[in-house]
């Protein structure tokens, strides 16, 4: 002979303890995750009304949002890869200054340009490198979840 047990209605005044606090903490975390998505979005648009560097470490830093969110988070990447994708199409080349046109300060004003030239391409080379190390840190983010979401530890 089998008992069969009834499950207690959540509508109902004896629902388990357990599964309201389960419903609250659900609850919570929803309302966490909506106030850190409001957050990022709200850093974005600071960040591009100031018209300075859209970085996923900018968001993070201004958002007050951990890294870990924004890359998990589809929307917001993909609007801080376009708008970063944007800013790099937009940015202005470094300006070329003027020749000397006196000889005494030739030399020393040629270096001069030339070492700036040298320095922006550096930081900007710098600045790709740090993009794709970001964007290799989201992937492996990624797929560290996919393997965890079928059972596998790396």
């Amino acid at each position: 002979m089998t008992l069969a047990r009834s499950q207690p209605d959540p509508q109902q005044p004896g629902s388990s303890a357990a599964q309201r606090r389960a419903d609250a903490l659900r609850r919570a975390a929803q309302a966490k995750r909506q106030a850190a998505t409001a957050r990022a979005e709200t850093a974005i648009r600071e960040l591009a009304r100031n018209q300075q560097e859209i970085s996923f470490r900018a968001v993070a830093r201004t958002g007050g949002v951990s890294l870990d969110f924004l890359y998990a988070n589809d929307d917001l990447r993909g609007r801080i890869e376009t708008l970063r994708a944007r800013q790099a199409a937009k940015a202005p080349a470094v300006p070329a200054e003027p020749s000397p046109s006196h000889a005494d300060a030739g030399v020393v004003d040629a270096l001069t340009i030339k070492l700036r030239e040298e320095r922006a391409a550096r930081l900007a080379a710098v600045r790709d490198l740090e993009d794709k190390l970001a964007a290799a840190h989201g992937e492996l983010l990624r797929l560290r979840r996919v393997l965890q979401k079928h059972g596998i530890q790396a």
